[in-house]
């Protein structure tokens, strides 16, 4: 297995993907599809119903470099067996503050992150200046979570301040409807929570896509950019906290020149 170059942005087929351990039918099919899977346990210091959400305590920089909550063991351990070098957030997380529930969850789209800036750890934000990484602001802080990526030019998003951002960067967005996807104990999750790509041409939901009410919309967008749609379960949209692709399998050239 080779790690993903670009984060969310699978070069060929996932070979592994971080994913809450929480929703074990996610959990099934993604294997049944021959992929791997780090399960993401709770995290106590997190508020329940998004405490085991990939995008929420780790963040993938690229390669083998990954930013994780702090003080999380098991994860660390699980990565550091893939090969991870495993940094830690240098802030606390609370779980009482939302400044602290976000400080992770940014949108990684080709070489621009979307981010609240003034939430955003310092750990990504060194990475991003070294490595020529821009940096755009938006309001919304559930950045990773409110963000469907598509392609390196391409995102879904329900959010007008991720919308409005993207678009100043010549990034091609397609707006839907807010709600549609189920979070417990909130009103609605979102869409970008609910899915990940499982390989440069494939984008996997946790749920039915066809019950989101703009699905012709989403699947005319996709197709433009051939990226076929893939609903690993039926069932309602469930935000999951995103299907987090880390590596890929080798690709048949490769293997030809190993052997």
């Amino acid at each position: 297995m080779d790690f993903v170059q670009i984060p969310n942005l699978p070069e060929s087929d996932t070979a592994l993907v971080a994913v809450s351990g929480t929703y074990v039918p996610i959990l099934n099919a993604l294997r049944n599809l021959g992929i791997d899977v780090i399960e993401i346990n709770s995290c106590q210091k997190l508020n329940k119903p998004v405490n085991s959400h990939a995008d929420i305590l780790l963040h993938h920089l690229g390669g083998n470099q990954i930013v994780i909550i702090d003080g999380e063991a098991y994860l660390t351990e699980k990565l550091r067996q893939q090969g991870f070098a495993v940094m830690y957030s240098n802030v606390c997380t609370s779980n009482v503050l939302y400044l602290n529930d976000i400080l992770l969850n940014a949108a990684r789209v080709g070489n621009w992150l979307f981010a609240k800036k003034t939430a955003l750890d310092m750990v990504i934000r060194d990475y991003c200046a070294e490595n020529r990484i821009k940096l755009i602001p938006v309001k919304q802080g559930y950045a990773k979570c409110s963000t469907v990526i598509v392609n390196e030019e391409s995102i879904i998003t329900a959010d007008k301040s991720i919308q409005e951002a993207a678009k100043t960067v010549g990034i091609d967005v397609l707006q839907i409807t807010p709600g549609y996807v189920q979070l417990k104990g909130y009103e609605y999750g979102f869409l970008g929570g609910a899915c990940g790509l499982i390989s440069k041409n494939k984008l996997a939901f946790a749920g039915n896509i066809k019950t989101h009410p703009d699905y012709e919309k989403i699947k005319y967008f996709c197709n433009k950019k051939q990226v076929e749609l893939i609903s690993l379960i039926d069932g309602p949209l469930l935000d999951v906290g995103g299907i987090l692709p880390l590596k890929v399998k080798e690709s048949a050239e490769k293997q030809l020149d190993i052997s």
